[in-house]
Protein backbone atom coordinates (compact mmCIF):
# COMPACT_ATOMS: atom_id res chain seq x y z
CA UNK A 1 0.00 0.00 0.00
CA UNK A 2 1.10 3.40 -0.63
CA UNK A 3 2.00 5.68 1.70
CA UNK A 4 2.46 9.72 1.60
CA UNK A 5 4.08 11.49 4.76
CA UNK A 6 2.33 15.57 5.33
CA UNK A 7 4.16 16.91 7.83
CA UNK A 8 5.30 20.49 9.42
CA UNK A 9 8.68 21.93 8.00
CA UNK A 10 8.21 25.12 9.91
CA UNK A 11 5.89 25.92 12.53
CA UNK A 12 4.34 29.33 12.93
CA UNK A 13 6.36 31.85 14.06
CA UNK A 14 6.82 35.49 13.49
CA UNK A 15 8.42 37.26 10.41
CA UNK A 16 10.41 39.97 12.00
CA UNK A 17 11.84 41.34 8.94
CA UNK A 18 11.45 42.09 5.49
CA UNK A 19 13.87 39.95 3.26
CA UNK A 20 15.33 36.27 2.43
CA UNK A 21 14.96 33.43 4.13
CA UNK A 22 15.96 29.71 2.95
CA UNK A 23 14.61 26.06 4.27
CA UNK A 24 15.97 22.98 3.51
CA UNK A 25 13.15 20.93 2.18
CA UNK A 26 12.55 17.23 2.39
CA UNK A 27 14.70 14.31 1.17
CA UNK A 28 12.13 12.60 0.26
CA UNK A 29 9.84 12.70 -3.56
CA UNK A 30 8.42 15.89 -2.66
CA UNK A 31 4.59 16.28 -4.21
CA UNK A 32 3.11 19.69 -2.53
CA UNK A 33 4.38 22.62 -0.48
CA UNK A 34 1.59 24.23 1.66
CA UNK A 35 2.41 27.82 2.32
CA UNK A 36 1.07 29.39 4.83
CA UNK A 37 0.27 33.22 5.21
CA UNK A 38 -1.11 34.46 8.86
CA UNK A 39 -1.22 37.90 8.88
CA UNK A 40 -2.91 40.42 10.79
CA UNK A 41 -5.37 42.55 9.31
CA UNK A 42 -4.75 45.96 9.00
CA UNK A 43 -7.89 47.63 8.00
CA UNK A 44 -8.00 50.72 10.80
CA UNK A 45 -9.19 52.02 7.46
CA UNK A 46 -12.00 50.21 6.55
CA UNK A 47 -11.21 50.36 2.41
CA UNK A 48 -7.88 48.49 3.27
CA UNK A 49 -9.73 45.30 3.50
CA UNK A 50 -8.39 42.73 1.09
CA UNK A 51 -9.99 39.11 0.30
CA UNK A 52 -6.63 37.91 -0.92
CA UNK A 53 -4.74 39.59 -3.32
CA UNK A 54 -3.64 42.20 -0.22
CA UNK A 55 -2.81 39.35 1.46
CA UNK A 56 -0.59 37.83 -1.34
CA UNK A 57 1.76 40.96 -1.27
CA UNK A 58 3.33 39.10 2.03
CA UNK A 59 5.12 36.68 -0.97
CA UNK A 60 7.73 39.09 -2.90
CA UNK A 61 9.20 35.98 -4.27
CA UNK A 62 9.18 31.94 -3.75
CA UNK A 63 12.43 30.04 -5.52
CA UNK A 64 12.93 26.87 -5.15
CA UNK A 65 16.40 25.55 -6.38
CA UNK A 66 17.89 22.16 -6.96
CA UNK A 67 21.64 22.52 -6.84
CA UNK A 68 21.70 26.12 -7.14
CA UNK A 69 18.89 25.72 -10.34
CA UNK A 70 15.32 27.15 -10.61
CA UNK A 71 12.47 24.56 -10.53
CA UNK A 72 9.91 27.20 -9.08
CA UNK A 73 10.48 30.79 -8.96
CA UNK A 74 7.34 32.98 -9.41
CA UNK A 75 5.94 35.67 -6.80
CA UNK A 76 2.32 35.49 -4.52
CA UNK A 77 0.08 36.42 -7.12
CA UNK A 78 1.62 34.27 -9.84
CA UNK A 79 1.46 31.07 -7.32
CA UNK A 80 -1.98 31.62 -6.75
CA UNK A 81 -3.07 32.06 -10.51
CA UNK A 82 -1.65 28.70 -11.23
CA UNK A 83 -3.00 27.24 -8.75
CA UNK A 84 -6.53 28.26 -9.90
CA UNK A 85 -6.12 28.48 -13.13
CA UNK A 86 -3.72 25.54 -14.06
CA UNK A 87 -3.98 23.15 -11.49
CA UNK A 88 -7.57 24.16 -10.68
CA UNK A 89 -6.68 24.16 -7.33
CA UNK A 90 -9.15 27.12 -4.88
CA UNK A 91 -7.09 28.84 -2.03
CA UNK A 92 -8.74 28.03 0.90
CA UNK A 93 -8.94 30.49 3.56
CA UNK A 94 -9.88 30.90 7.46
CA UNK A 95 -11.68 33.69 9.18
CA UNK A 96 -12.14 35.72 5.82
CA UNK A 97 -13.60 38.55 7.50
CA UNK A 98 -12.46 42.71 7.21
CA UNK A 99 -12.21 43.30 11.55
CA UNK A 100 -9.01 45.45 12.48
CA UNK A 101 -5.97 42.60 14.00
CA UNK A 102 -7.86 40.06 13.08
CA UNK A 103 -5.92 36.70 12.13
CA UNK A 104 -6.10 35.78 9.05
CA UNK A 105 -5.39 32.23 7.44
CA UNK A 106 -4.60 31.40 3.60
CA UNK A 107 -3.00 28.42 1.98
CA UNK A 108 -0.64 28.87 -1.20
CA UNK A 109 0.16 25.18 -2.97
CA UNK A 110 3.23 24.26 -4.69
CA UNK A 111 3.36 21.26 -6.69
CA UNK A 112 6.03 19.42 -8.59
CA UNK A 113 3.24 17.89 -10.69
CA UNK A 114 -0.03 18.26 -12.41
CA UNK A 115 -1.80 17.05 -9.75
CA UNK A 116 -0.93 16.29 -5.62
CA UNK A 117 -0.36 13.01 -4.75
CA UNK A 118 0.72 12.35 -8.20
CA UNK A 119 3.84 9.18 -7.17
CA UNK A 120 4.54 9.70 -11.14
CA UNK A 121 4.70 13.30 -11.28
CA UNK A 122 6.77 15.01 -8.16
CA UNK A 123 10.55 15.62 -7.19
CA UNK A 124 12.93 12.83 -6.75
CA UNK A 125 15.01 12.28 -3.99
CA UNK A 126 17.53 14.11 -2.92
CA UNK A 127 19.82 14.63 -0.10
CA UNK A 128 19.52 16.96 2.62
CA UNK A 129 20.74 20.74 1.62
CA UNK A 130 20.29 19.67 -2.31
CA UNK A 131 16.67 21.09 -2.50
CA UNK A 132 15.99 24.61 -0.84
CA UNK A 133 13.49 27.34 -0.80
CA UNK A 134 13.69 31.06 -0.45
CA UNK A 135 11.14 33.08 0.24
CA UNK A 136 11.44 37.07 -0.09
CA UNK A 137 8.82 37.68 2.80
CA UNK A 138 7.18 41.20 2.67
CA UNK A 139 5.92 41.80 6.74
CA UNK A 140 3.55 44.84 6.10
CA UNK A 141 1.63 45.89 3.34
CA UNK A 142 -1.75 48.07 3.01
CA UNK A 143 -4.09 45.34 3.77
CA UNK A 144 -1.74 43.30 6.57
CA UNK A 145 1.24 43.30 9.26
CA UNK A 146 2.43 41.35 11.81
CA UNK A 147 3.10 38.79 9.53
CA UNK A 148 3.34 35.13 10.81
CA UNK A 149 3.76 32.05 8.52
CA UNK A 150 4.54 28.28 8.55
CA UNK A 151 5.27 25.58 6.07
CA UNK A 152 3.98 21.90 5.51
CA UNK A 153 4.82 19.74 2.43
CA UNK A 154 3.34 16.19 1.19
CA UNK A 155 6.10 13.82 0.91
CA UNK A 156 5.86 10.28 -1.32
CA UNK A 157 8.47 8.29 -0.13
CA UNK A 158 7.67 5.29 -2.02
CA UNK A 159 7.46 7.36 -5.14
CA UNK A 160 9.67 6.91 -8.20
CA UNK A 161 8.76 9.76 -10.36
CA UNK A 162 8.84 9.96 -14.13
CA UNK A 163 8.24 13.51 -14.73
CA UNK A 164 8.66 17.02 -12.42
CA UNK A 165 7.26 20.31 -13.49
CA UNK A 166 9.15 23.20 -13.56
CA UNK A 167 7.53 26.81 -13.85
CA UNK A 168 9.96 29.61 -13.77
CA UNK A 169 9.38 33.18 -14.41
CA UNK A 170 10.24 35.37 -17.95
CA UNK A 171 10.30 39.12 -17.53
CA UNK A 172 10.10 41.71 -20.32
CA UNK A 173 9.00 44.57 -21.17
CA UNK A 174 7.18 45.30 -24.77
CA UNK A 175 9.38 47.95 -27.07
CA UNK A 176 6.20 49.15 -28.95
CA UNK A 177 2.61 48.73 -29.58
CA UNK A 178 2.32 46.04 -32.81
CA UNK A 179 4.39 42.98 -32.73
CA UNK A 180 6.43 41.99 -30.12
CA UNK A 181 7.60 38.31 -28.99
CA UNK A 182 9.02 36.67 -26.22
CA UNK A 183 11.05 33.61 -26.58
CA UNK A 184 10.06 30.03 -24.35
CA UNK A 185 12.79 27.85 -22.79
CA UNK A 186 13.65 24.99 -25.44
CA UNK A 187 14.71 21.38 -24.46
CA UNK A 188 11.39 20.28 -22.64
CA UNK A 189 7.78 19.56 -23.06
CA UNK A 190 5.53 22.58 -22.49
CA UNK A 191 2.00 22.23 -21.12
CA UNK A 192 1.30 25.71 -20.52
CA UNK A 193 2.31 28.93 -20.47
CA UNK A 194 0.77 31.60 -17.90
CA UNK A 195 0.70 35.48 -18.95
CA UNK A 196 0.63 38.51 -17.12
CA UNK A 197 0.08 41.85 -18.65
CA UNK A 198 0.42 45.15 -17.11
CA UNK A 199 -3.21 46.79 -18.12
CA UNK A 200 -6.01 44.27 -18.39
CA UNK A 201 -9.31 44.46 -20.76
CA UNK A 202 -10.93 47.57 -19.17
CA UNK A 203 -12.75 50.37 -19.98
CA UNK A 204 -14.99 52.19 -22.66
CA UNK A 205 -11.81 51.16 -25.24
CA UNK A 206 -9.97 48.39 -23.72
CA UNK A 207 -5.97 48.31 -24.37
CA UNK A 208 -5.16 45.24 -22.87
CA UNK A 209 -1.10 44.57 -22.71
CA UNK A 210 -0.67 41.49 -24.91
CA UNK A 211 -3.72 42.27 -27.46
CA UNK A 212 -3.73 39.42 -30.26
CA UNK A 213 -1.26 36.22 -29.39
CA UNK A 214 -0.16 33.29 -31.40
CA UNK A 215 2.35 30.54 -30.12
CA UNK A 216 5.55 29.54 -33.00
CA UNK A 217 8.23 26.97 -33.68
CA UNK A 218 10.64 27.62 -35.98
CA UNK A 219 8.49 29.93 -37.06
CA UNK A 220 5.55 28.17 -37.83
CA UNK A 221 2.24 28.89 -36.23
CA UNK A 222 0.93 25.72 -33.77
CA UNK A 223 -1.72 25.56 -31.68
CA UNK A 224 -2.81 28.88 -30.90
CA UNK A 225 -2.41 30.51 -34.59
CA UNK A 226 -4.25 33.97 -32.96
CA UNK A 227 -6.00 34.48 -30.33
CA UNK A 228 -7.02 37.65 -28.52
CA UNK A 229 -6.42 38.73 -24.94
CA UNK A 230 -9.97 38.73 -23.35
CA UNK A 231 -11.31 35.52 -25.51
CA UNK A 232 -7.96 33.29 -24.48
CA UNK A 233 -9.41 34.08 -21.13
CA UNK A 234 -12.44 32.28 -21.65
CA UNK A 235 -10.51 28.94 -22.42
CA UNK A 236 -10.44 29.29 -18.71
CA UNK A 237 -13.80 28.15 -18.22
CA UNK A 238 -13.25 25.46 -21.24
CA UNK A 239 -11.10 23.91 -18.29
CA UNK A 240 -13.60 24.37 -15.68
CA UNK A 241 -12.48 27.05 -13.55
CA UNK A 242 -14.73 28.99 -11.67
CA UNK A 243 -15.29 32.85 -12.34
CA UNK A 244 -13.61 34.89 -11.03
CA UNK A 245 -11.29 32.24 -9.13
CA UNK A 246 -11.20 34.91 -6.38
CA UNK A 247 -14.46 35.52 -5.74
CA UNK A 248 -13.67 39.48 -5.45
CA UNK A 249 -17.04 41.36 -6.36
CA UNK A 250 -19.10 44.11 -5.74
CA UNK A 251 -22.59 44.96 -5.05
CA UNK A 252 -24.45 48.24 -5.43
CA UNK A 253 -26.42 49.72 -2.90
CA UNK A 254 -28.11 53.13 -2.50
CA UNK A 255 -28.14 53.24 1.21
CA UNK A 256 -29.84 56.70 1.59
CA UNK A 257 -32.63 55.54 2.66
CA UNK A 258 -34.76 56.50 -0.17
CA UNK A 259 -35.22 55.07 -3.67
CA UNK A 260 -33.32 51.46 -4.02
CA UNK A 261 -32.42 49.43 -1.01
CA UNK A 262 -31.86 46.01 -2.56
CA UNK A 263 -28.43 44.91 -4.30
CA UNK A 264 -28.10 44.45 -7.90
CA UNK A 265 -26.43 41.92 -9.75
CA UNK A 266 -23.31 41.53 -8.54
CA UNK A 267 -20.16 43.27 -10.48
CA UNK A 268 -16.61 41.63 -10.76
CA UNK A 269 -14.20 43.88 -8.91
CA UNK A 270 -11.19 44.88 -10.67
CA UNK A 271 -8.71 41.71 -9.39
CA UNK A 272 -5.67 40.29 -10.23
CA UNK A 273 -7.14 37.56 -11.91
CA UNK A 274 -8.15 40.66 -14.91
CA UNK A 275 -4.29 40.71 -15.88
CA UNK A 276 -3.71 37.11 -16.35
CA UNK A 277 -4.69 34.68 -19.10
CA UNK A 278 -3.29 31.16 -19.42
CA UNK A 279 -2.16 29.44 -22.83
CA UNK A 280 -2.70 25.27 -22.55
CA UNK A 281 -1.39 23.14 -24.74
CA UNK A 282 -2.08 20.17 -22.47
CA UNK A 283 -5.79 20.57 -22.49
CA UNK A 284 -6.77 17.10 -22.24
CA UNK A 285 -4.38 16.41 -19.12
CA UNK A 286 -2.62 13.17 -20.81
CA UNK A 287 0.23 15.51 -22.81
CA UNK A 288 -1.65 14.83 -26.06
CA UNK A 289 -1.22 18.10 -27.26
CA UNK A 290 1.75 19.46 -25.13
CA UNK A 291 4.34 20.87 -27.09
CA UNK A 292 7.40 19.17 -27.47
CA UNK A 293 10.59 21.47 -27.84
CA UNK A 294 13.68 19.32 -28.12
CA UNK A 295 15.39 19.91 -31.33
CA UNK A 296 13.46 23.13 -32.06
CA UNK A 297 15.58 26.07 -32.94
CA UNK A 298 13.39 28.55 -31.52
CA UNK A 299 9.56 28.71 -29.68
CA UNK A 300 8.29 31.86 -28.77
CA UNK A 301 5.02 33.94 -28.44
CA UNK A 302 4.38 36.82 -31.07
CA UNK A 303 1.67 39.42 -29.34
CA UNK A 304 0.26 42.26 -31.05
CA UNK A 305 0.59 44.34 -28.30
CA UNK A 306 -1.49 47.16 -27.69
CA UNK A 307 0.43 48.94 -24.81
CA UNK A 308 4.01 49.13 -24.35
CA UNK A 309 4.09 47.64 -21.53
CA UNK A 310 5.60 44.80 -19.22
CA UNK A 311 4.93 41.22 -19.32
CA UNK A 312 5.42 38.09 -17.27
CA UNK A 313 5.40 35.05 -19.02
CA UNK A 314 4.77 31.37 -16.76
CA UNK A 315 6.35 28.17 -19.44
CA UNK A 316 4.70 25.17 -17.35
CA UNK A 317 7.53 22.66 -18.09
CA UNK A 318 7.75 19.04 -17.99
CA UNK A 319 10.89 18.01 -17.09
CA UNK A 320 11.84 14.54 -16.87
CA UNK A 321 13.10 13.19 -13.25
CA UNK A 322 15.94 11.84 -13.73
CA UNK A 323 17.63 15.12 -14.87
CA UNK A 324 17.43 15.91 -11.13
CA UNK A 325 19.20 12.63 -10.70
CA UNK A 326 22.56 13.17 -12.16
Amino acid sequence: MAQFIHSILQTNRLIAADGDQVYDLPVNPLSVILLHLSPLNETSTIGNYSLIAGMLSALDNVRVDHKGSAVVNLNGYDLAMLAWLWHGCPIWQSNALETDDDRRSIVIPIMFGRNPWDDKECFPETKKGELQMTVTWDIADTAFDGLRISIETIELPDAVPDYVQKVTTLAQTFAAIGQNDVDLPIGNVLRAVLLWGTTSYAGATPAPTWGQMQVLVDNKQVLYSATDWEVARGIHGLMGRQFPPSFEHIHSVDAAGVGREDVLEPQMALSKDAYYSLLPFDVTRDDKYSLETAGSGRVHLRATAEAAEAVRVLPIERVQASTFLE
